[in-house]
């Protein structure tokens, strides 16, 4: 039998890898270098320059407002420190800590029997005093006086009368008068030489005559019934005439009597302590049964200083109250834009702690000395809000944007554009594809905004700074220089009145 060769394995072949380990990483990294020349080139060699485009903007009409900001705090109104000005023993406080008040309610009473009795004692005296001058003033009985009065009433009534009859007797001699002159004109105009005019002119001779001896006759009785007026006065006069010295005497001590009436009133009036404002009670340093008065109370309007939370003692007057129908606001600003602040100008108020509320209002007041903090000078400005609103609270953060300087329905163009050299403020114009230095006047300066008083009209275009940009291929990236925002070349910048 046969034996089956035996086969043998064929070779196997031998695999050679050369771009294996450190021969790999060098085939990437030469790849990678050749494809990052291949980019330089393209964007630097072979790279087509891209023009400055031309930015513009014309110059039309608005408002062109300049502002100014700050923020500070709200306060009160008015925060008053109330005391009596009467001392005496605290008999009862109507209010306590947190009451709202409204002006004239009373807060509180000390004794007031001593002031009382003052008052009654200068009562008396003002009456005795009065007496006195009564009796000076009329050394004549009521009836005496009213005897002499009618005698002044006659006569008045006899020269009315006597005005009267005279003015009757006046009329009817001049009617007389007129007559015989229209029949003198009449008959004297037929035949002057006839009987009936010689009559007619006779009797206007007498009838002329007798109306100028009663026009003589009435005004005797006139000037007559005149003197006995005078006469009846007179008497009235002389017979109620006193002596000066007495009545003056008389006088200046119903005069003094008054015034001590009326100072005994005040100090009774002011041993009831009343609000002098509406407001919050913050502070009442007393009870009953202590003494109180004495102090001083500080205007409305005034800021007193933060009464102590302590129940007695620790503040100088007896109540210290908040009025807080309205609120001020105070803040500080840098002595650059304090120098462009001035009272009643227009300010808008936002408040950190209520989004959404804007309330207008008007500068107060501005601190005429500095508050200087790390070589930092600071002046300090009081704003007046023109309305409240429930939610505002003392304390709360308030920005104050105040309105400097307006100009309305100005030619105006962006602040960009405007430059100014060697003194000289010019705009570049855009005028039938050449760029025009123009000199141009300014007024107000806003934010965005330049109002031009001369030297450019509305709808003329004006050249801003240019935006280079560089575009590449691919994605489209721009690199802005010179500026920002991102505007494209041609384009027209319009906006607000800032």
């Amino acid at each position: 039998m046969r034996q089956a060769p035996t086969l043998k394995p064929l070779p196997q072949l031998r695999r050679r890898f050369w771009l294996t380990g450190t021969r790999a990483w060098l085939a990437g990294l030469g790849l990678v270098g050749v494809l990052l020349i291949g980019l330089i080139a393209r964007d630097t060699v072979f790279a087509q320059p891209v023009a400055a485009t031309i930015r513009t903007a014309t110059a039309d009409r608005g408002t062109v407002t300049s502002v100014v900001s700050g923020t500070g705090s709200l306060l009160p109104a008015g925060r008053m420190t109330v005391s009596f000005k009467q001392s005496g023993i605290l008999t009862e406080v109507d209010v306590k800590v947190g009451d709202k008040v409204t002006t004239g309610q009373v807060l509180a009473r000390v004794d007031s029997s001593t002031q009382q009795a003052s008052l009654a004692q200068a009562q008396a005296s003002l009456a005795s005093a009065q007496a006195n001058l009564q009796t000076t003033q009329s050394p004549l009985t009521a009836a005496q006086i009213a005897q002499l009065q009618h005698q002044v009433n006659n006569a008045q009534q006899n020269y009315n009368d006597t005005v009267a009859s005279v003015n009757a007797t006046n009329q009817a001699d001049a009617a007389t008068v007129a007559n015989d002159q229209a029949k003198v004109n009449t008959d004297c105009g037929i035949d002057p030489a006839s009987l009936a005019c010689s009559q007619a002119r006779t009797q206007l001779a007498n009838d002329q005559s007798k109306q100028h001896m009663d026009a003589i006759s009435g005004q005797s009785r006139i000037n007559s019934a005149s003197q006995q007026i005078t006469s009846s006065r007179d008497n009235l006069a002389v017979q109620t005439q006193v002596k000066p010295n007495s009545l003056a005497s008389s006088q200046a001590q119903v005069a003094s009597a008054q015034a001590q009436v009326q100072a005994a009133q005040v100090a009774l009036n002011q041993t009831t302590l009343t609000a002098p404002t509406s407001g919050v009670v913050i502070s009442i340093n007393g009870v009953p049964g202590e003494t109180a008065g004495g102090g001083t109370a500080q205007s409305p309007g005034s800021l007193a200083p933060a009464p102590s939370t302590g129940g007695t003692g620790g503040s100088s007057g007896f109540m210290v109250i908040d009025d807080n129908s309205s609120f001020v606001a105070v803040m500080p600003f840098a002595e650059t834009d304090s120098a462009r602040l001035a009272a009643n100008q227009t300010v808008a108020f936002t408040f950190d702690a209520i989004p959404n509320l804007t309330i207008s209002g008007h500068v107060l007041s501005i601190s005429p000395s500095a508050t200087v903090v790390s070589n930092v000078v600071d002046y300090y400005v009081s704003f007046v809000l023109n309305r409240t609103d429930p939610r505002l609270r003392e304390g709360m953060t308030v920005n104050a944007s105040v309105t400097v300087a307006q100009a309305d329905n100005a030619v105006r163009v962006p602040n960009a554009a405007v430059r100014t050299t060697g003194g000289t403020t010019m705009v570049t114009v855009l005028s039938k594809g050449l760029q025009v230095p123009t000199e141009v006047i300014t007024g107000v300066v806003g934010d965005s905004y330049t109002e031009i008083k001369a030297g450019l009209n509305e709808g003329d275009t004006v050249v801003l700074p240019a935006l280079r940009s560089t575009t590449g291929t691919g994605n489209n990236t721009n690199l802005l220089r010179g500026g920002g925002g991102g505007l494209g070349g041609g384009g027209v910048v319009r906006g607000g009145g800032g």
